[in-house]
């Protein structure tokens, strides 16, 4: 019995033997494939911390982008509503001229106007009583060509006139002339009140 108790227990020991080492190479298989999924995890980790900080940084810039855009028009929109109450000023104090002043603004701008044929002057109801006297004969001798009739028709505006020639009307109120004249006068106004462009 003591032959069979030593073949049993070799066979003990290289089964002991054979499942240690299976144990520990299941052991080294498991510690190489955590450490490899620890890498891989980590990598991807890195992958979505850079993908998330690229999503970022265009996120922040789009809104930078945006931001310096709407500064851009409300500075822009601001201007403009500056430059508006310019000319909007601008119409008010021709209107508000003292008589003499105003009268006389008419007639240059009448002057400046008139075709060398005949035809009329359309003046507001309010301009039209307050009209000096000899207004229509001083006005035509100062034209060289063609003559001007004050009509009894009248127009709605706050200041300025129509000059009608047949069925053809010029409108010189101040705010048609103004307005004719503005995309040139908001450079102007521009650099006075900015120092610059609109932009």
């Amino acid at each position: 019995m003591a032959g069979l108790d030593k073949i049993l227990d070799s066979i003990k020991a290289e089964s002991d033997e054979a499942v240690a080492k299976r144990i520990n190479n299941a052991k080294a298989e498991a510690e190489a494939l955590k450490k490899e999924a620890e890498a891989s995890v980590k990598d991807e980790c890195a992958q979505i911390e850079a993908r998330g900080r690229r999503q970022a940084d265009d996120t922040i810039s789009r809104a930078e982008s945006a931001a310096a855009l709407l500064k851009r028009k409300a500075v822009l929109a601001e201007k403009q509503a500056i430059i508006a109450e310019v000319f909007d000023e601008a119409e008010q104090k021709l209107t508000a001229l003292p008589e003499d002043r105003y009268f006389d603004t008419i007639m240059k701008i009448a002057v400046k106007n008139a075709l060398p044929e005949d035809g009329r002057i359309i003046f507001s109801a309010a301009d039209r009583k307050r009209l000096p006297s000899g207004f229509e004969s001083s006005l035509n001798g100062r034209l060289s060509k063609g003559s001007l009739k004050v009509s009894d028709e009248t127009i709605d505006t706050t200041g300025g006139f129509v000059l009608s020639y047949g069925g053809i009307e010029q409108n010189c109120t101040f705010k048609a002339l103004i307005d004719a004249e503005r995309e040139k006068l908001t450079d102007k106004v521009t650099k006075v009140l900015f120092g610059g462009t609109e932009a």
